[in-house]
């Protein structure tokens, strides 16, 4: 065992249920302050869309824990944020109402958002900026929210059908027992990407913020930083056994997102970045904001960019049978309820994020938003700080996630050896090689986020979701059932999820080439 043998539902903060692959992730003429506030203004009809959402799903009872890596332990690790071991295995009786846990909706909705919205709102203006109008921009935003709360709410729902407690034991159930070790190969690249992304972010933000404190440019660029702090930091921190001590990285993750958002809201409004009067473009230290690309309805295949990055940003379906578990007086319209709150807000979250930054800078938005401010701004100076603090301290933890998924996957090999204790440091230093390595070569991480998003995203939230749901009714409810025959509809996602990872890569690839 890599990790300290888990005591049966030790939780390293309260009520905290993360993801894994969260690990982390992305109007008409936005330059004028009333334009700003129209947008701002769109964010409160989301919900309602949200609030009279249904979707064709069977009533079932709670499910156990968690996403397992190896045999016998589970691991989550948030992006940015807490580490969760839990140990106990068991099923679950098959009934609509069931006492559950102990968390309120409204901590189930603070976790979930929590653990969702990541690094990646960074990158939502560049996949606007790409080409794609207002009301396409709004609609993909919130039909693909819809989606990805439809498919959260069915996986946890599965669970609790067939009694199983964690992704793998639906997989065995529901695909092949098998082929479990796939389970342990998609945590294992969702998390290898996200700390790509976080490595490039680290570099992207660390490098104006030291060339502000006065560092020579002859020792201050990104490369060097990204190196520098791999050393120095995410190696030590990434090979601790215990990681107990950086569970603070959920509030600090949470601060730092919900700051960032309203320091580009701010900058959205106030005029600072107008390109002719602005006063952070009139010294030419950045590019000026440009719109010529800018439209209300114009919508094409550039568009699947910013899907990409919203399919890597709604990623928190491994979760899905934890929150159910923990949800108090747990039965599916509550399950249902927190879900849509929580996806509601995310998409509200996202929507500020994107058209503030697009808002402020238009065409030229960069992979990485942040990028775009002047170094002499203090809001984004401390909008770095805090994205890069947040980002230093949560990489172990995703770190974590991939040295479990790599044994976890050589274990299902017989490649036993990789797994043990005394290799740990050995398989830590490979990943980080690899993840210093690309880093350094992709300069844009929207790339990196684009081809994440397209093609795990699609992977784990359209496809896989479909699939274990219209399997868990027909095993559950059987084949000539009714709600087999309703759960059937779900299926269409697969084949739209595949369309969406196809073309995505090949738009994400093309656009950032």
């Amino acid at each position: 065992s890599m990790l300290s043998p888990p005591k049966s539902g030790l939780k390293i903060s309260d009520m905290t249920v993360d993801n894994t692959s969260t690990i982390a992730m992305n109007i008409l003429s936005f330059r004028t302050l009333s334009a700003g506030r129209f947008a701002i203004t769109t964010v409160p009809l989301l919900f309602a869309v949200f609030a009279n959402t249904s979707a064709a799903r069977s009533p079932t009872r709670q499910s156990l824990p968690t996403v397992p890596l190896r045999s016998g332990k589970s691991f989550h690790a948030s992006s940015q944020r807490e580490l969760y071991l839990h140990s106990s295995r068991g099923g679950a009786a098959k009934d609509d109402h069931c006492e559950g846990g102990t968390a309120s909706i409204t901590s189930s909705v603070f976790n979930l958002v929590n653990n969702v919205a990541g690094a990646g709102i960074l990158t939502l203006s560049a996949g606007m900026a790409k080409g794609t109008g207002l009301v396409p921009a709004l609609a993909i935003c919130a039909v693909l929210g819809v989606v990805s709360s439809h498919t959260f709410t069915i996986i946890g729902e599965s669970c609790a059908m067939l009694g199983e407690n964690d992704f793998k034991g639906l997989w065995s159930k529901t695909i092949s027992e098998k082929s479990n070790y796939i389970v342990d190969s998609i945590i294992a690249v969702m998390c290898l990407a996200c700390l790509v992304i976080y490595s490039g972010i680290l570099g992207d933000v660390f490098t104006p913020l030291l060339a502000s404190a006065g560092v020579p440019d002859s020792m201050n660029s990104r490369t060097k930083n990204i190196i520098g702090l791999t050393v120095s930091v995410l190696f030590p921190l990434s090979s601790l056994k215990d990681l107990s001590a950086l569970s603070f990285t959920s509030v600090l993750g949470f601060m730092s997102i919900l700051y960032t958002i309203i320091f580009l809201c701010v900058r959205a409004l106030d005029g600072s970045y107008n390109a002719m009067t602005g006063k952070f473009v009139i010294d030419n230290v950045i590019a000026k904001p440009s719109f010529l690309k800018q439209s209300v309805w114009n919508v094409d295949f550039t568009s699947l960019v910013l899907a990409s990055n919203l399919g890597l940003a709604y990623i928190a379906h491994y979760n899905a049978p934890t929150f159910y578990r923990e949800l108090k007086d747990v039965n599916s319209q509550r399950f249902s309820k927190m879900v849509k709150i929580s996806f509601a807000i995310l998409t509200s979250l996202y929507v500020l994020s994107m058209m503030s930054g697009y808002n402020t800078f238009g065409d030229i938005c960069e992979g990485n938003i942040l990028l775009n401010y002047h170094p002499g701004d203090i809001l984004s100076t401390f909008g770095r700080v805090a994205t890069g603090t947040s980002i230093l301290f949560g990489f172990p933890l995703v770190a974590v996630g991939a040295r479990e998924g790599l044994a976890g996957v050589a274990t299902a090999f017989g490649m036993n050896a990789i797994a043990e204790e005394n290799n740990r440091f050995a398989l830590v230093a490979l990943i980080l090689a690899v993840v210093t390595y690309i880093s350094c070569t992709v300069k844009d991480v929207s790339f990196v986020v684009g081809v994440t998003g397209a093609v795990m995203g699609s992977l784990i939230v359209y496809i896989i979701p479909a699939i274990i749901y219209s399997n868990a009714v027909k095993i559950s409810k059987g084949q000539d059932s009714d709600e087999y025959k309703t759960a059937r509809y779900n299926n269409i996602l697969v084949p739209f999820g595949t369309l969406i990872a196809a073309l995505g890569v090949f738009m994400t690839v093309k656009e950032t080439s």
